[in-house]
Formats: structure tokens, C-alpha cells, sequence
């Protein structure tokens, strides 16, 4: 019997200098650590669904509830 085809990861690699980067810098000094947190579920989101989502009104509403 087939395997089922999986959408999306299960993990992804995350690097350790993440916090060291520049543009995460200007994301924190800019929105604070809710930047930085948003920023990484959006990341769990996106490869969790299989490479992008589709941002409309009420997913936001649900994002801000999460967060």
C-alpha cells in the first residue's frame, strides 16, 4: 500500500546565528520581540503548509489571536 503524499515539513533547519542577523536586527529594533515571533511562525506556518499561505483578512485575525 502507497504512502499517503505529505503536504508541508515536519522540521526545518533553523540557524544559529538567526538572532546574529541584520535583517532580524532591524526587524526587533523595529517591531520588538513580537517581530521576532511573529517572524518565526510565520516561517512554522508556511512550511508546515507546504511552502506559502494565503494572507487574507481573516487569517490575520487568526494570527493576532495566536500571537
Amino acid at each position: 500500500m502507497a504512502r499517503p503524499i505529505k503536504q508541508g515539513l515536519d522540521y526545518f533547519t533553523f540557524d544559529v546565528g538567526f538572532f546574529d542577523d541584520i535583517r532580524i536586527k532591524e526587524l526587533r529594533g523595529k517591531y520588538g520581540k513580537e517581530g521576532e515571533n511573529l517572524f518565526i511562525y510565520l516561517l512554522c506556518l508556511i512550511y508546515e503548509k507546504g511552502f506559502y499561505i494565503t494572507l487574507d483578512d481573516g487569517y490575520m485575525y487568526v494570527l493576532s489571536a495566536d500571537i
